[in-house]
């Protein structure tokens, strides 16, 4: 009996181990086919070094841009590439006192950024809350600037977090869309200082009928 008990005893022991190896056998095979699934999915938000290079070329052209797009996407920008950001600053140069900002921030964050962006007080205009523009702005942008932007944008799309480089990725192709609207060969300052939006929307005229 002993003997009998014995042996059941190994064999469940051995089902047991089976069992457990054909698990981890599974796992594995879903956190590789996650991980090949995770870099699919940055690959894809990457930019071509090649296309990012001339995208850098057109853009140092460029005068002026005036971007608007809502508060949070431009924070998210902001904050990648200039450093320090806060969405209610509606000023982006360094302050050298807290009484030189009208909306200021808490006292010793003086619009301290890691990188200076080069836009003087007054370039970003909060557009009237209480209408379909609430939580949007406009922001001055020059083609120095839009530089800087699009090189953050192109790093942050190779990113391990794929919300990041998901985010990222899509903001430098909204931002390409307003340099394939450039003509290398059109007469300089035709269009100074064009207003381009970020503002993907659905199709909601049949909810006005």
């Amino acid at each position: 009996m002993f003997k009998t008990w014995r042996e059941e005893y190994r064999a469940n022991q051995a089902t047991k181990r089976r069992i457990e190896l054909e698990e981890w056998e599974q796992k594995k095979k879903w956190r590789e086919e996650d991980r090949a699934a995770h870099l699919k999915a940055v690959a894809e938000n990457a930019v071509d070094l090649a296309e990012h290079n001339q995208n850098l070329k057109a853009a140092t052209g460029v005068s002026y841009l005036t971007l608007v797009c809502h508060e949070d996407t431009w924070t998210f920008m902001a904050i990648r590439t200039f450093g320090q950001w806060k969405p209610e600053w509606t000023q982006s140069t360094r302050a050298q006192s807290v009484l030189d900002i009208g909306n200021a921030p808490e006292h010793g964050e003086l619009g301290r950024f890691t990188v200076d962006p080069n836009l003087v007080s007054g370039r970003i205009e909060k557009l009237p809350t209480g209408t379909d523009k609430a939580g949007m702005q406009r922001i001055t942008l020059s083609g120095h600037n839009l530089t800087q932007l699009l090189a953050s944008l192109y790093q942050g799309a190779k990113e391990e977090s794929i919300a990041d480089s998901a985010r990222c990725g899509r903001l430098y192709s909204k931002l390409v869309e307003f340099l394939n609207l450039l003509d290398p060969d059109a007469e300089a300052g035709q269009t100074t200082g064009i207003t381009f939006q970020i503002d993907d929307s659905v199709d909601a005229s049949h909810l006005r009928q």
